[in-house]
């Protein structure tokens, strides 16, 4: 019998009785199978396939023979070292010997005297059956490394992306130097930090092993050392971060990072006015069905007359904006300072 390429399948015969071995090689000729190898023991077996691999393609194997290595253990050496599918041929078949052949799964397992009918049906079974799993074997391979090249592909695109974005911080900062208006100047350094917050999103993508995911608790930190450097912390004025280590989505976290990056600029400008001492604090959750983003301080409040939903504010519309189109919702406590929630939908 050819193989699908068009050439004999090369198959070993192994028995300790050699007039087995003429048999099964008269059958196999018979058949257009090419025997290319024959043994009288397992360590012979294991030696010989070795030698013939990897264009050997089945080997038929007698269970009991003499020798440190029987049929059983050489079946498992050379489906294991080698992936040649052997069928085993012997006149045991009582449970020991078939619970130690079923260990080691061989390709099949026939009982002695046995029919050449079922010979040649396990030995078709056995090579179909490998030139299947080949088969699913290089399509892994090729999906694996389609995969791969993919991954590549995303992590530059979010490189340049990042890149690009800190390009238009450094553009925003070289404005801001030679603006001499101070509003104008806050202006370019508040979307500066917008644009960071954003630029922190791609670089957690470039360096996420997911991919597709950000961890929460790296990119929060990440965004609070923005703000940190970008304005500074006043004497007395301390930052209390806790979240939760979990891998988000970035269109769930682009919108609660511009909420962070609002709510801490807006703190250090506002809420501790005159040398106030006080506290910024970050905490995220993953709750049932909900991520939640607590961001706020115990400063001077914000005004009673605030409405996030109709804020006058660019930074709290873009804020509300975003919540809203991915299902979210936004709330501010004025208890004790000012609290901002945002919680999103997981």
């Amino acid at each position: 019998m050819t193989s699908h390429e068009g050439d004999p399948y090369r198959i070993m015969v192994v028995d300790d009785e050699a007039i087995i071995i003429t048999q099964l090689e008269e059958l196999l000729d018979s058949e257009g199978y090419d025997v290319v190898g024959k043994a009288s023991s397992g360590r012979d077996a294991v030696r010989l396939a070795r030698e013939l691999s990897p264009g050997l393609d089945l080997v038929l194997m007698d269970v009991v023979m003499p020798g440190d290595i029987d049929g059983i253990r050489a079946c498992a050496m050379i489906q294991e070292e080698l992936d040649t599918p052997v069928i085993l041929l012997t006149a045991y078949g009582d449970d020991s010997h078939i619970a130690r052949a079923k260990a080691v799964r061989p390709a099949g397992y026939i009982l002695k005297p046995s029919q050449n009918d079922q010979i040649k049906a396990a030995i078709e079974i056995a090579l179909e059956k490998k030139f299947v799993e080949r088969g699913m074997q290089t399509v892994m391979t090729c999906l694996k490394s389609k995969a791969m090249d993919r991954e590549l592909q995303l992590k530059e695109i979010h490189h340049r992306i990042k890149n690009n974005l800190n390009m238009i911080c450094g553009l925003l900062s070289l404005q801001a130097m030679h603006v001499p208006h101070k509003g104008c100047v806050d202006a370019l350094n508040a979307v500066r930090c917008r644009v960071m917050s954003i630029a922190k999103i791609h670089e957690a993508l470039n360096n996420s092993t997911h991919m597709d995911t950000i961890n929460a608790r790296e990119y929060f930190q990440s965004v609070t050392e923005v703000i940190r450097r970008s304005y500074g912390f006043p004497d007395g004025v301390t930052l209390v971060l806790e979240c939760e280590d979990a891998e988000l989505e970035p269109d769930k976290v682009m919108p609660m990072g511009l909420v962070l990056t609002e709510v801490l600029t807006n703190s250090l400008k506002y809420a501790f006015p005159e040398g106030r001492r006080g506290t910024m604090s970050v905490r995220f959750s993953v709750l049932p069905n909900v991520y939640e983003l607590v961001a706020g301080d115990d400063g001077v409040g914000l005004p009673e007359d605030l409405d996030v939903q109709q804020a006058s504010s660019l930074g709290l519309e873009l804020v509300y904006g975003l919540v809203s189109q991915v299902g979210g919702t936004l709330e501010l406590n004025r208890r004790g300072g000012a609290q901002f929630t945002v919680r999103i939908p997981v």
